[in-house]
């Protein structure tokens, strides 16, 4: 007789194989030493297969075929891979005006669901954060923080895993009462109140000083830019002067030299008279 169990997934993975010919009973290379078949049970009909040590890749259907010389048969069946863990809480003390907590576990399959509840088993109002991670051996962990504040849900709090494919759930639960919860003293209060006033007050002083100083600062600019222009005018001024009174040199040279020429040549015409 031959049995031979399949895992079913996008083909046929060889989970253990046994044949009277050749006295085979073989496991599957993913399954060595975790596999067995109850040979002496086969004359009774006992043809099931134990599978130990479980792991989460083991969760899926599985084929059982048997053959023997005058027939064979084959059947299905489904194997649910689950995992729980404990649940922990932590208290990671004072945020604002109330107490951080976090709650935490990890080895859970299939995917667990989180739940944080305070008095009367109500679900907290306040936001929760929530994250859900999954390791190499493809286990689930979740971490949820919260921010529990006086007034709302004083007393016991709660938070709970749950399990939706075996029905079942984890829990850790912590006692919080109102001495825990972080006191502001009014005279704190007044103090930042009145701080916040006096950084609002010099920041005016400041602004205004700074408006003042920089007008100040373009008036001066403003005369000694218009020193600069009255200078460079006077500059092009004597220039242009100086440039007239050269002309005036050469045109009074040229008349003079025109004039002693004439001179001369009266003075020899004379002469001749």
């Amino acid at each position: 007789m031959d049995v031979r169990w399949r895992k079913i997934g996008s083909g046929f993975i060889q989970v253990h194989e046994y044949s009277d010919e050749g006295s085979q009973d073989l496991p599957g290379e993913s399954y060595q030493n975790r596999t067995e078949l109850f040979l002496q049970e086969f004359s009774s009909g006992n043809i099931s297969l134990k599978l130990k040590r479980l792991q989460v890749v083991d969760d899926g259907k599985y084929q059982c075929f048997v053959k023997n010389p005058e027939w064979s048969r084959e059947a299905t069946t489904e194997l649910r891979v689950a995992a729980v863990a404990p649940v922990f809480i932590d208290v990671l003390g004072p945020r604002g005006q109330g107490i951080g907590m976090a709650c935490r576990s990890a080895g859970w399959f299939p995917k667990p669901e989180l739940q944080w509840v305070g008095k009367n088993w109500q679900n907290l109002t306040m936001e929760i954060v929530t994250s859900v991670t999954q390791d190499r051996e493809n286990l689930y962990s979740v971490v949820s923080h919260v921010t529990v504040t006086e007034g709302e849900d004083n007393g016991d709090i709660s938070c709970i895993v749950r399990n939706g494919l075996l029905e079942t759930e984890q829990r850790s639960a912590i006692h919080l009462s109102g001495d825990v919860f972080p006191r502001v003293s009014p005279w704190l209060v007044a103090f930042w109140v009145l701080f916040t006033l006096v950084l609002i007050a010099a920041g005016a002083c400041a602004y205004f000083g700074y408006t003042a100083k920089r007008k100040a600062s373009q008036k001066k600019r403003s005369k000694e830019e218009a020193l600069l222009l009255l200078e460079i005018e006077k500059k092009i001024w004597e220039a242009e002067r100086d440039e007239l009174l050269k002309t005036i040199d050469v045109v009074r040279n040229a008349l003079e030299s025109d004039k002693a020429i004439r001179e001369l040549g009266f003075r020899r015409a004379r002469s001749y008279m």
